[in-house]
């Protein structure tokens, strides 16, 4: 595109364990359907879901290329575990999908603060707001 944007087709996720992935961590299944149902819809990228925090952390371990990870947790859990360093090491943006007391906080830090109930774009916009320079793209809708 000539304003410098990338152009984005339409495909939904790849699955397998190759490629980029975003990471999500989300106890509540209805929610995380929600979350890896509008990734789908702004991106390309393949999506692993973790219920819980050893499941996450074992899953970014063994992830060679994570973009970003959408996380219920609060901002003090994140530093609390090191996973903000984990992220960071991989080049990997932070969505915090609670503790909205903290999202200026976040903000300081690079990172963004998905406000429920939320959206299709709003999804898009944070993780938009987090990728790394030529990443990949994001549709917003």
């Amino acid at each position: 595109m000539e304003d410098g944007r990338q152009s984005c087709s339409p495909g939904g996720l790849t699955h397998g364990r190759a490629g980029p992935v975003i990471l999500v961590l989300e106890r509540d299944p209805l929610i995380a359907e929600d979350i890896i149902g509008s990734l789908a819809a702004v991106c390309d990228f393949r999506v692993a879901h973790a219920s819980r925090l050893p499941e996450f952390l074992a899953m970014l371990r063994h992830e060679a290329q994570v973009l970003a990870a959408f996380l219920e947790l609060h901002l003090a859990k994140v530093l609390d575990t090191g996973i903000d360093r984990m992220l960071a090491e991989q080049g990997a943006g932070i969505v915090l999908t609670v503790g909205e007391d903290d999202a200026e906080q976040a903000e300081e830090r690079g990172w963004s603060m998905l406000i429920r109930p939320f959206s299709d774009r709003m999804i898009g916009e944070a993780l938009k707001s987090v990728l790394r320079p030529g990443a990949g793209c994001v549709r917003l809708p």
